[in-house]
């Protein structure tokens, strides 16, 4: 019976003792794990250089070990190393070049959207609200350039001062291929954000709360009423 007693208390012990070695090591790992992620972020990944820099670092290593493998001389270790890192350099700028080239298009305007028409040349611009200084800047959107100063669109509502919002939806409805009608959520927001980019509205800045609530208004339209008022745009624009 004694002996039943000190086996039961050994095998205690031990598993205590292997859930103590569990826990340190664990906190261990746990410990390297962060010290590491805190040196990547901080020093590896603070910024493009660094990354570059950590990567040649360990790739001309890398290198160097495999030629002293080989039992290539020392000089000739080092020169080809040199020309390795060195492409590797080339090809990791042309990436980042290409990737920081995609970055700058998505956020620019010329990403968002394609038009039907390249020019207003020929179009009497004040009677689609804009003067005919802008012309310029009218057909830099078009070709997907951002313009030299935002355009002030004039068109007012009935018996009100500020610039009708829903009157320049119109014109861009017709102008972007595809239309804007059916836009949802994420176009919507390139929409919108287009549009504070690019205009001032009877010289007041864009709201966007308004834009919000004239487009509702305006995707919401019974389809005779959206026909109809379209129509006097569509005659300016494609007669």
């Amino acid at each position: 019976m004694l002996m039943k007693t000190e086996n039961k208390a050994n095998l205690i012990l031990k598993s205590l003792n292997m859930e103590t070695i569990i826990q340190k090591t664990g906190q261990l790992l746990f410990y390297f794990n962060l010290r590491g992620r805190r040196l990547l972020c901080r020093q590896i990944f603070q910024n493009h250089t660094s990354v570059v820099a950590s990567i040649l670092v360990f790739v001309g290593f890398v290198l160097l070990m495999v030629f002293l493998s080989f039992g290539l001389p020392i000089v000739k270790n080092l020169a080809y190393t040199a020309i390795a890192v060195f492409i590797l350099f080339l090809v990791l700028m042309l990436v980042g070049s290409l990737k920081e080239a995609k970055r700058l298009e998505r956020t620019s305007l010329s990403s968002f959207f394609r038009f039907k028409r390249k020019n207003l040349n020929g179009i009497v611009l004040t009677s689609i609200g804009f003067s005919e200084s802008e012309r310029e800047n009218l057909n830099l959107v078009l070709n997907n350039l951002k313009p030299n100063s935002k355009i002030d669109f004039r068109l007012v509502s009935h018996n009100r001062i500020a610039a009708d919002y829903k009157k320049l939806f119109r014109i861009l409805h017709l102008l972007i291929d595809g239309g804007i009608r059916d836009f949802k959520k994420e176009r919507k927001e390139e929409l919108f954000y287009f549009i504070q980019s690019t205009f001032t509205l009877n010289g007041s800045e864009v709201k966007k709360t308004s834009l919000n609530s004239r487009f509702s208004e305006f995707v919401n339209e019974s389809e005779m009423e959206f026909s109809e008022n379209l129509r006097v745009f569509q005659k300016i624009l494609f007669a």
